[in-house]
């Protein structure tokens, strides 16, 4: 069973987001939701913003329905709860706000259709996590976002899902291309020295830049003084470091700026404060593998499976099978999953014949 892949390692909470636009990630929610509803699992659902919509904002095309039994407990705006006509009983408020109203909490006490527009923030995402803890509940369910820029949700919960789709790029080659970069992005380790972690996660204010030496030195730098400054630190000082932690976004040009510092290349371990905030292009990122620079992140994020759609809003449908196959093989181990199909990718001498699994 697909949801036997994150139950199996105990997570109570996770987050399905997508590659891009239309690649399959609601649906994957709605299939997270059945087999929770037939395994009688105790469900919260909610979204990082507005998703669920009848057509799509952006391809106007049919978005799969949310589909909702008795029991459940949802957050979601206030009018959208209201607009959905259905039976429900209001458990609590969650100071979350958002242009349809304040997000409030309900259980569900009829079956029917539901439009989800949760916390715009990951804070705010925490902020409810907690709140539902009260319920007792078995797994929280968010629809996260459809771009990396704004993954909040699946660094809140327990684990995420990805979903991937020939929507984001037709061209085979491209596709995977662009998969295997962000997988990479996604799944970056996170940092395991803790006094160096203690360390970055106590960084405030206009803090952008800071090397922490062997010897325990640290060097800062502020955003003010980092754009001012045409090396960030002297060649000494990135040629003892140990780590240098990148505060914010990590671009191309803040690497390019870091590494243009040192003479020659230094041997640190570059860390960010999560995926979301690395913005590396595939260039730079084998910059870095060249260099012996090993990429780290303080808050490190959980891929629990991968579901494929063949579906293209302009071309139709990509030949399925081949397209499990592809992603299947690219994200091993990670479980890769065709949901209308029923398949699951298993890597074998006849890799080609995926079988059921799900």
């Amino acid at each position: 069973m697909f949801l036997a892949e994150i139950l199996k390692n105990h997570f109570r909470s996770v987050a399905i987001i997508g590659m891009a636009k239309n690649t399959g990630k609601t649906f994957t929610f709605n299939q997270l939701l059945m087999e929770g509803q037939k395994r009688g699992l105790k469900l919260a659902l909610t979204s990082i913003g507005l998703d669920g919509e009848e057509r799509d904002s952006l391809l106007r095309h049919k978005k799969p329905p949310i589909t909702v039994f008795p029991g459940m407990i949802v957050a979601t705006a206030k009018q959208l709860l209201l607009a959905s006509r259905l039976d429900c009983e209001i458990l609590g408020t969650t100071g979350a706000f958002t242009p349809l109203g304040e997000v409030v909490v309900a259980r569900v006490l009829s079956q029917g259709r539901i439009v989800l527009a949760g916390p715009g923030t990951g804070h705010e995402l925490a902020s409810l996590k907690e709140q539902l803890a009260a319920f007792d509940l078995d797994l929280l369910l968010v629809d996260g976002a459809a771009d990396r820029r704004s993954l909040s949700a699946p660094l809140v919960t327990d684990t995420a899902v990805l979903a991937v789709g020939v929507e984001a790029a037709w061209e085979r080659r491209q596709l995977l291309a662009k998969l295997q970069h962000l997988l990479t992005v996604l799944t970056l380790p996170g940092l395991t020295d803790l006094g160096a972690l203690e360390c970055f996660q106590a960084a405030q204010g206009e803090t952008k830049l800071m090397v922490l030496s062997a010897a325990g030195a640290v060097h800062s730098l502020t955003r003010t003084e980092f754009a001012a400054s045409d090396a960030c630190f002297y060649g000494s000082q990135l040629t003892e470091a140990k780590y240098v932690y990148v505060r914010g976004m990590l671009t191309d040009a803040v690497l390019t700026k870091i590494l243009g510092s040192a003479a020659r290349p230094a041997s640190f371990t570059l860390a960010a404060s999560d995926p979301t905030a690395v913005f590396l292009g595939p260039a730079s990122l084998q910059r870095l593998a060249a260099s012996g620079i090993e990429l780290r992140v303080l808050r490190p994020l959980h891929l629990s499976a991968v579901t494929v759609s063949p579906f293209h809003s302009r071309y139709g449908y990509a030949h399925p099978l081949r397209l499990l196959e592809d992603v299947g093989r690219l994200v091993y181990p990670v479980p890769c999953f065709d949901l209308r199909l029923g398949l699951r990718y298993v890597p074998d001498k006849e890799e080609i014949d995926a079988v059921p699994g799900c």
